[in-house]
């Protein structure tokens, strides 16, 4: 799983305080030390510093989609998807909240709701290739061969040399018996 780092850039009116001042240095100081602390898994430490940073900065996606990581990866569902509905609600528009949600979803077994929030996420950004392979997993669960072959394809197309995809293309096509993709 990864961390998002788009403190600031995000939301250029999200209410920060001035980039001069000393509560701005602050904020980016609480946001980095949550990340960095969210990084290395030391989860005491990124629990309160992205805690204090989305009391600092409420509006900021950056701080509730991290701090919904870190409740995703313990295995707290409920308080990463709300922390996640949070993120999302202030940045509706990034691929890289809709991908976390969908590994919410997935985790939680629900299949529908992970594929919806990955169509979502590889919408918003089809260069999003952890979300392409993510949405490719749940549409194989789900007996979609062709599709997820499809999305592998995808992936291929902009990392032609990805062992991994020329792998998973290879089983694919050998279980569809494309002998021409394949080949």
């Amino acid at each position: 799983m990864c961390a998002l780092v788009f403190f600031g850039a995000c939301r250029p009116n999200a209410t920060l305080p001035d980039k001069s001042s000393p509560q701005y240095n602050e904020l980016v100081r609480t946001f980095y030390i949550g990340l960095a602390a969210l990084e290395v898994g030391h989860d005491v430490q990124a629990d309160s510093k992205l805690a204090q940073f989305t009391q600092l900065a409420p509006a900021e996606p950056a701080g509730w989609a991290n701090w919904g990581l870190l409740a995703l990866r313990q295995k707290n569902f409920d308080v990463a998807a709300e922390r996640l509905e949070r993120a999302r609600s202030l940045a509706s528009d990034n691929s890289n909240i809709y991908y976390l949600v969908g590994l919410l979803e997935s985790m939680r077994g629900k299949t529908a709701e992970a594929i919806a929030a990955l169509r979502k996420s590889v919408e918003l950004d089809p260069k999003n290739l952890l979300a392409t392979y993510k949405l490719a997993e749940e549409v194989e669960r789900e007996g979609n061969d062709e599709e997820f072959q499809r999305l592998v394809q995808k992936i291929l197309d902009a990392q032609p040399d990805n062992l991994a995809a020329m792998l998973e293309l290879s089983r694919i096509s050998a279980k569809r018996r494309d002998t021409a993709t394949l080949k």
